[in-house]
């Protein structure tokens, strides 16, 4: 399986990069890794794996949580 430590669509380097374009900007941001899961794996995981559904799970409500503390409007 690849993984986030592998992932050939966004390895860590381009992460790095990602992170250090982001700390410059004033602006909330967050950056979540789930171990055990590939690239793009909150909209095709196997539900049959708890791994692969926790982390589904868990980047459903990390979703939520950070669009209602820094975009919901009051």
């Amino acid at each position: 399986m690849r993984n986030v430590e592998t992932d050939q669509v966004f390895p860590p380097e381009k992460r790095r990069q990602s992170e250090d374009i982001l700390f410059k900007k004033d602006i909330p941001w967050q950056i979540n890794l789930y171990s055990d899961t590939v690239h793009g794996f909150a909209v095709r995981c196997d539900l049959s794996k708890p791994r692969e559904k926790f982390a589904k799970e868990q980047a459903f409500y990390q979703a939520i949580a950070w669009f209602d503390e820094f975009v919901r409007r009051p």
